[in-house]
């Protein structure tokens, strides 16, 4: 329940509850955008501003100004102030933009019930420029004055940039962990080689990443960055060969060099700072070995001798730093502790200094991370911490959340000695639900250079001419202050007295390295890897519309997408790092090769799809992690995962289209791929495509405060709110939980509604093309009542069977996606791995959103898939930009799936539809007429009641609560039909039972061409009246029939796997208006239950009269026994019964094998059952064996047949009376059956 949990206090602590602050536009030009804003205040969460994304002319920030009315007060308590202001200014995809924070609050405790808010552009004059379609279909969703913006799009330019060749040659790959200088023998090195070659050491070359080492993900991610260079891949280190002079590596020759680890202390100027690595725990180098032996590499060169000066030292500063990291007790972001610290309890950090100085204080800072025992709503324990030394309190800090805390400390001359000390960090919170984690400790003290083992130090003081006294002989010391070149200084011994003699810059604080050779780390690990490319990504300059990033081992299961896609090109995740990170696993090289697509290639991808899972740990600390492919953890207090910071080149706004599928294994991948392209290629027609089902939560629950009402209706009146932007000829399915029982199931909110579990079942083998879901969740379940849940005991993805109707989800709850958890996968990522069924794709939130947030959100997803009333033909991608506007939610959607994959909802609209007559009565036959944009073809006819307003009441803290919303008009008629000449004339007819509703009602209606291009449109202003009554008083003609039309009686046998087709006629239609005492439905005779069929009814091809049902017989059964209950449109009802057996082999069978009439006169039938296809014959003997006649063999397939016999022999002559016997034989070519049985002729 901890994600559970952790939702509800986001949603209590900043919902926007009935979402009643809204946002209208009420004037856009170049001159200026007028906004307005209107707060209805109900709760305290109608104080939550909206954050937009406006089109710029120029990259500066316009003014604005504010009219508003009178600010009135409000009394909630924990409101956040916000006002309307900037929030982040960015290039997005060439548009300047800002993000505008429209905040209805006034002054701390008063609110604008209403206010307008001016933005001066002044960007006339500027001419329209020629923008890709790209730009369009990535900026358009989102930016909010786009019509005019547009013309404010800079052009993408193609840059052809210069790439870095290296000559023939061979590299050697290994990798260090940590800050040190190293060597590497000759004889290693020329193993490594294997080819017993002469090797000129003159010219090896090592390189390196441009970062040295450290990442760059962090700096690039956590920090808000404009205008990023991407940066050279590998910088060249100089080195220093032992006994290369002769031209020859020989045995004894050494290579030595200074290389920096993932982690480690960096310098900026005289600043010496410690660099955490929270993404990888070994940094690549790479020797070159060129094939032309006359290059040369860069060599560690030796300083200038300097004079003695009047400064002698004999000590440096030394830098320690401690942490290690343990655990994520959040289990996301980057707060990683060590050791969690009770109330009263305290860490032990030991540290060993060696000869320090007596007379110089040492300084330092300390760090711990908040964490609470039990979690509080607002995370809000206050922790106390110390830091103590020999007993003596150094340092305390306080903080109240969940993120990193740190203080500095002074420890005065003295106190320090030679050998192991302890510091000591302890809790002395108040509150025993303090339990924060150790983070880390960092020391610097002033050491007497004296040497027993290599080690570091940085110079005391800057601008003077130094000599510095080293205790030790036969050292050598490298300033390292530019890590790249560090420089040989020259020194000067006198028996164990070594003197460094150096002239000191008046800027930066110099780094020297101390060490004896023999003493210095060796590199064993060295890969040959022969010929290596470190452009073959920065060389396609044809570039591509469409990028997959996955690791290597999933290219070949990923090709037939590649190919599908057209344009489209596969990246290796390796390749990424070595071409873009130098070898070195930082997930910022991912951007790095994305934004060199959008600057460099002809072609710039819009879409990028990554092909793997992701997670919290980087580097593996659980020894859990199975991460394929990073995403971007951000943050360390509230802190959540998004895969737009890998494409947000400029800021936080993404400037490509992403989409994940969390592949674990190879074998997902190649499910994924199958049914993507299946799904494209192979979706069925129908009516399903314009289909939308809406889902909202109960408002009944939780009932902890009173405000928490208000919660629980907005789940269903924004779900009504978001009907006002899909359009008319879309069909709107409404699964309101609060319409569904409950039923007790002693569980912590004691109550589920399974009818609304099985009804969105039905809904998805019927067949819809979106899901939404407005209310509570987590990563595995919808709503308190469980209307989906996934855990080891239930596990709905299972009873989903879409059969390729697949639709695409769109929850915007908390934590659905949670993908990057471990040792368990949220609901999200379990439907998309799905093989071949239950959805396309899922947009849906990766961690806790407030219910403002999400219904502006998804006012967005809805308003970009149906601009303009009309269908977007842009990818699910672009789709999902509508939301990433700047604003921190935004960043929390996510889409699983490929981006690339267009709606299933057919773009082409037929507008000119009409209905005649203009006014319908009941029993009346309508016609839709229009004109089809394809001269000829079929297509599906909907015709729908008008909506009505509906009041259901619920319990609520034991009380009596009411909601009221519009429920969708019943279907009057559900047909097929087909067309030609380009003219749309189908019928349709008015049943008896209609609701009299206000509301008109409408016809929705799907066309497809004989070559497959499809098109929709509606009417939507239909108005119905009472028509004249019929005489008729005879129900429907129920009949059962097999997918072939063979005819079915009870007792008969059906194929496993085949459907069950239920034929329904009536000279005046069938009723499936669901008219309570109407209804059309489906029951077993032999258990109470029941479940409506009228979904699933459609009428035949251009009939008003016969239709069909088809039935999925359930897996695991024998028998079958189905009831069916129907009314005509006229009322009257039939209801039919039939019970067959389910064939579960394709063993042939003879069954029910009769002869009649039996005895008979001068004509007989031969009836029998088949459970296979065979050839059947009969042959007539004496009782004596004598054969008198045979029967023709001939072909039949599965089920009942007869054959006719006249009762005369081979030659033409009646039999005499008598007794006879015959043989029916069955043949399917592998197995024969033999009937043998008796008849009498009697005349």
């Amino acid at each position: 329940m901890k994600h559970y949990n952790k939702c509800l206090y986001l949603i209590f602590l900043s919902a926007l509850l009935t979402a009643e602050t809204t946002v209208s536009i009420l004037s856009s030009s170049e001159i200026k955008l007028v906004i307005q804003l209107n707060c209805d205040l109900e709760t305290p969460e109608d104080l939550k501003p909206i954050d937009l994304l406006i089109g710029l002319p120029n990259e500066n920030l316009p003014q604005i100004s504010i009219q508003s009315d009178k600010a009135l007060n409000y009394q909630y308590q924990n409101i956040v102030y916000q006002k309307t202001e900037w929030t982040h200014q960015q290039k997005v995809n060439g548009l300047n933009t800002g993000t505008l924070r429209i905040s209805p609050h006034s002054v701390e405790g008063f609110y604008y019930p209403k206010q307008t808010v001016t933005i001066r552009l002044d960007g006339q004059g500027r001419q329209p420029q020629k923008i890709a379609i790209n730009q369009q279909k990535l900026l358009s969703p989102k930016i909010t004055n786009w019509a005019v913006a547009k013309n404010w799009v800079e052009p993408k330019q193609y840059s052809l940039a210069k790439l870095r060749k290296f000559p023939a040659g061979r590299w050697i790959k290994f990798s260090i962990s940590k800050d040190n200088v190293y060597k590497i023998s000759a004889d290693r090195f020329l193993a490594t080689l294997g080819t017993g070659e002469s090797v000129d050491p003159r010219s090896i070359m090592l390189f390196t990443g441009s970062s040295l080492g450290r990442d760059r993900t962090f700096d690039l991610t956590q920090k808000i960055t404009g205008d990023v260079t991407i940066p050279e891949n590998l910088v060249e280190l100089a080195i220093a060969i032992e006994g290369e002079s002769d031209g020859n590596l020989d045995s004894g020759d050494k290579i030595i060099f200074y290389g920096q680890g993932p982690s480690g202390f960096d310098q900026q100027v005289n600043d010496i700072f410690w660099h955490e690595n929270l993404y990888f725990t070994e940094s690549v180098y790479w020797f070159f070995f060129p094939d032309d032996s006359a290059l040369r590499g860069k060599r560690i060169t030796t300083g200038n001798s300097v004079p003695g000066g009047p400064l002698s030292v004999d000590y440096g500063f030394v830098n320690l730093h401690f942490e290690t990291d343990i655990v994520n007790h959040q289990e996301s972001g980057l707060a990683w502790g060590n050791s969690i610290i009770r109330q009263g309890g305290s860490f032990s950090q030991d540290v060993h200094f060696i000869d320090p100085m007596a007379s110089i204080p040492a300084s330092g800072s300390f760090g711990l991370i908040g964490k609470e025992s039990v979690a509080t709503r607002y995370y809000s324990t206050k922790h106390t911490a110390r830091l103590s030394f020999n007993n003596q309190a150094l340092s305390s800090i306080t903080w109240s959340n969940l993120g990193l805390k740190s203080g500095d400390f002074s420890i005065p001359a003295g106190d320090l000695s030679n050998g192991i000390q302890s510091f000591q960090i302890s809790n002395i919170a108040d509150n025993p639900n303090s339990e924060p984690l150790y983070d880390y400790l960092t020391i610097s003290y002033a050491r007497k250079l004296s040497y027993a083992s290599p080690f570091e130090f940085v110079s005391p003081v800057t601008e003077n001419d130094i000599t510095f006294s080293i205790s030790g002989s036969n050292l050598t010391v490298w300033n390292i202050t530019d890590p790249k070149r560090p420089v040989n200084t020259p020194i000067i011994s006198q028996d164990n007295l070594t003197l460094m003699r150096v002239s000191l810059p008046p800027d930066t604080l110099q780094r020297f390295y101390t060490f004896q050779l023999e003493d210095v780390s060796t590199i064993e690990n060295l890969s040959l890897l022969d010929t290596k490319h470190f452009s073959s990504l920065r060389d396609n300059l044809n570039g591509s519309q469409h990028i997959i990033v996955g690791p290597e081992t999933f290219r070949i299961a990923a090709q037939p997408l590649v190919d599908h896609r057209n344009q489209s090109i596969y990246a290796s995740i390796e390749d990424i790092y070595d071409e873009f990170s130098g070898g070195n696993k930082d997930p910022v090289a991912i951007r790095h090769f994305l934004q060199w697509t959008q600057n460099h290639w002809a072609q710039k991808p819009s879409t990028v799809l990554f092909m793997g899972d992701a997670d919290f740990d980087y580097r593996n600390i659980t020894g859990q992690s199975k991460m394929q492919v990073p995403t971007i953890q951000v943050g360390s207090t509230y802190s959540h995962a998004t895969d737009d910071r890998l494409v947000s080149f400029n800021g936080v706004i993404p400037e490509m289209a992403t989409g994940r599928f969390p592949a674990r294994t190879l074998e997902e991948v190649t499910a994924f791929v199958e049914k993507t392209i299946a799904f494209e290629t192979s979706m069925p027609n129908g009516l399903w495509k314009q289909r939308i089902t809406l889902v909202a939560d109960d408002p009944a629950r939780p009932e902890r405060e009173s405000y928490e009402l208000s919660i629980g209706k907005s789940h269903t009146l924004n779900s009504e709110r978001l009907t006002n932007t899909i359009p008319g000829f879309m069909e709107i399915k409404k699964l309101y939980m609060v319409d569904f029982p409950e039923v007790s199931d002693g569980s912590a909110f004691g109550v589920i509604k399974p009818a609304a579990t099985q009804a969105l079942f039905d809904q998805i083998t019927a067949g819809t093309a979106f899901i939404n879901f407005i209310g509570h969740g987590n990563p595995t379940q919808w709503a308190q009542e469980k209307m989906l849940i996934l855990n080891n005991e239930r596990n709905d993805i299972n009873s989903m069977h879409a059969e390729m109707k697949l639709p695409l989800w769109v929850a915007g709850t908390c934590n659905w996606g949670h993908f990057d958890q471990i040792g368990s996968e949220s609901f999200a990522e379990e439907l998309i791995r799905t093989p071949m069924d239950a959805a396309s794709a899922v947009i849906t939130t990766t961690r806790g959103i407030t219910v403002s947030s999400n219904i502006q959100y998804l006012e967005k997803v809805f308003s970009a898939i149906f601009p303009g009333n009309g269908v977007t033909d842009a990818t699910l991608g672009m789709v999902l930009q509508s939301v990433k506007t700047g604003g921190a939610d935004g960043e929390l959607f996510h889409l699983f799936g490929d981006p690339a994959m267009k709606l299933p909802i057919p773009t082409q609209i037929v507008n000119d539809a009409t209905v005649s007559p203009d006014t319908l009565a009941t029993l009346e036959v309508g016609t839709l007429n229009g004109s089809s944009p394809f001269s000829e073809g079929n297509g599906f006819l909907v015709f729908e009641d008008g909506a009505t307003s509906y009041t259901q009441s619920f319990n609520f803290a034991s009380r009596k609560e009411e909601i009221t919303y519009m429920k969708s008009g019943p279907t009057l008629f559900r047909g097929s039909f087909t067309f030609e000449g380009a003219s749309l004339s189908p019928q349709f007819r008015v049943p008896k039972d209609i609701t009299y509703s206000q509301h008109p009602a409408k016809v929705r209606f799907a066309i497809t061409s004989i070559l497959g291009d499809e098109a929709i449109g509606a009417v939507t202003d239909l108005q119905l009246t009472l028509g004249v009554p019929s005489n008729d008083t005879n129900g429907p003609i129920i009949t059962f029939e097999t997918e072939s039309g063979r005819m079915l009686r009870n007792g008969d046998h059906l194929p496993d796997g085949e459907k069950l087709i239920i034929r329904l006629s009536d000279p005046l239609g069938i009723n499936l208006t669901g008219e309570k005492g109407h209804e059309l439905f489906l029951y077993n005779p032999n258990l109470e239950e029941i479940s409506l069929a009228i979904d699933q009814f459609i009428y035949d091809i251009n009939s008003l009269n016969t239709g069909t049902i088809q039935y999925s017989i359930p897996d695991n059964s024998d028998q079958l026994s189905l009831g069916i209950s129907a009314w005509d449109n006229a009322n009257n009802p039939t209801e039919a019964e039939i019970s067959l057996t389910l064939l579960k082999t394709k063993q042939l069978s003879l069954l029910h094998v009769y002869n009649y009439p039996n005895p008979f006169d001068f004509e007989t039938q031969f009836t029998f059952e088949l459970t296979a296809d065979a050839d059947v014959s009969v042959d007539i003997y004496t009782l004596e064996g004598r054969r008198i006649k045979s029967l023709l063999t001939e072909y039949y397939t599965v089920g009942y047949h007869r054959i006719s016999w006249d009762g005369r022999d081979e030659y033409g002559g009646l039999l005499a009376n008598g007794v006879y016997i015959y043989k029916m034989r069955a043949s399917d070519g592998i197995q024969q059956i033999n009937h043998i049985g008796r008849l009498a002729v009697f005349r």
